[in-house]
């Protein structure tokens, strides 16, 4: 029954790709035929590249293999953060997606959407805070068996990772007006180093396994279990902290070049001029 369930969500999950992207690719015609959307630079690229590395590590055969032991399950969870997440938002997709949705799913999203940034709701301090709650809800030991035991709740923990790192690096790699830059930037960013690595560390130093579930999973597969979270709390805190340590120098390499530019260069002609003429 399990099987059943796995398979018809893989299917369902291939068909809503396939239209979304059908829509995509439409909204991008319309979209760069009006004089605003010729200044847009959509990244089919990225949006490829995210739907097929998000495919490949959560369904079979490489799905399956990824959640037998918590070390892979964390690589898993990495994938779709640290990659899946950033290509989704450089990719650009939310106008042209927009444009390609029917009229009336367009108009329900628009209105949905005015209301919120009336409200002030979606903003970076939310991104931030979904970010981080996410992360550290679905690896509390109740959260993180349950996805281990249901199908459902699997798919779930998924979507809630891609969707909140999604709009996590929206506000720092996405085409829009409210992308955070300079300061602001790199303090978003260092700023979601310590939970994670806060997290990364419980799971390596903790000396009892902390996923029931999980450590059946993969005991059954031959892995020594407390091993095998100490290798997956690595997993995690390691390569999430080199990638933002990355991102945070990257930003502060961009802040200083972009000061640089606006700097007025010191002119010295005037001075040499003056101490060259006679008196």
């Amino acid at each position: 029954m399990t099987r059943v369930v796995e398979w018809a969500a893989v299917i369902v999950g291939g068909v809503l790709a396939v239209w979304l992207a059908s829509c995509y690719l439409r909204g991008l015609r319309r979209f760069r035929r009006s004089d605003s959307g010729r200044r847009h630079r959509g990244r089919p690229w990225a949006l490829a590249a995210s739907i097929v590395v998000t495919a490949v590590v959560t369904t079979p055969p490489l799905g399956e293999l990824l959640e037998q032991r918590l070390s892979t399950h964390m690589a898993q969870h990495m994938l779709l953060i640290l990659v899946s997440a950033p290509l989704l938002a450089v990719s650009g997709c939310g106008l042209p997606l927009l444009a390609g949705l029917p009229r009336r799913v367009r108009r329900v999203v628009v209105r949905l959407g005015h209301r919120l940034a009336d409200a002030s709701v979606v903003g970076p301090h939310l991104a931030w805070g979904a970010y981080i709650g996410a992360l550290w809800l679905w690896h509390l030991p109740a959260a993180y068996d349950e996805a281990v035991r249901s199908t459902y709740a699997h798919l779930s923990e998924h979507a809630c990772f891609l969707a909140t790192a999604w709009l996590f690096w929206w506000f720092l790699l996405g085409p829009v007006r409210r992308r955070l830059t300079g300061p602001a930037a790199v303090l978003y960013v260092a700023a979601a180093v310590p939970p994670g690595a806060a997290l990364g560390a419980l799971l390596t130093f903790t000396s009892h396994p902390l996923y029931p579930a999980q450590a059946q999973e993969a005991h059954a597969a031959g892995a020594d279990v407390l091993t095998d979270q100490r290798v997956g709390g690595l997993v995690m805190w390691v390569p999430m902290d080199f990638f933002f340590v990355a991102v945070a120098i990257v930003l502060v390499a961009r802040w200083l070049r972009n000061l640089q530019q606006r700097w007025p260069e010191p002119e010295y002609r005037h001075i040499d001029d003056a101490l060259e003429s006679p008196r």
